[in-house]
């Protein structure tokens, strides 16, 4: 599985119309052999925009859906009101899957690393060996790795049931010495940590 990720970027107080339009693309097919997996927007962070992120059997499928898209009269149903989109595709962790629809958030950290080079394999290895004991705290819906654009760097994703649920998880996480994972901070050369609201249409929410 890839996953596409999707951010567009909307004046203020638009958010709503690009998830109208964005919602209406989704339902018309407009993601080919995709499948959406969450739909997002900013409230704390990097305002006025929407994080979309599908799933594609093969890079070859999410290569067809982008052209298709791209060349559309209305990328993604939001060509009357984005101010920019940006496209990035991403492979998951291994061993992890996105995790499954349902009602999980309404908080969603979205956190983005850039590594130093030459260090996603020592990455990988750093959170295999406390991934199961961070998941026993609170669900993870997904750390991925990125496949273009600025590499290398890699992406990872927290529902919440509150912010006050996240700062008592993560000092929970601390104090038991399951995060952040041992030896991952030297691999890291800058971090971006913002929270996110679910769409109405969202299947993780």
């Amino acid at each position: 599985m890839i996953y596409s990720v999707c951010t567009i970027e909307v004046p203020p107080a638009r958010a709503n119309d690009a998830l109208s339009g964005l919602s209406k693309a989704i339902e018309a097919g407009r993601l080919g052999a995709g499948e959406l997996r969450a739909c997002w927007y900013s409230e704390i962070g990097r305002l006025n925009r929407v994080l979309a992120v599908a799933a594609y059997p093969s890079a070859n499928d999410l290569e067809a859906a982008n052209r298709a898209m791209l060349t559309s009269d209305d990328p993604f149903g939001v060509a009357s009101v984005a101010t920019a989109i940006s496209l990035e595709t991403y492979a998951a962790f291994p061993g992890v899957d996105f995790l499954q629809p349902g009602d999980v958030g309404p908080i969603f950290e979205v956190r983005e690393y850039a590594l130093r080079q030459g260090t996603v394999a020592p990455t990988f290895a750093a959170w295999q060996k406390v991934l199961a004991a961070r998941t026993a705290l609170s669900p993870l819906a997904i750390v991925m790795y990125a496949l273009s654009g600025s590499v290398p760097r890699f992406m990872h994703i927290w529902p919440f049931r509150s912010l006050d649920e996240r700062m008592a998880i993560r000092a929970d996480s601390v104090k038991r010495g399951v995060w952040p994972p041992p030896g991952g901070l030297p691999l890291l050369e800058t971090m971006r940590s913002e929270i996110f609201l679910p769409a109405p249409f969202s299947p993780l929410r």
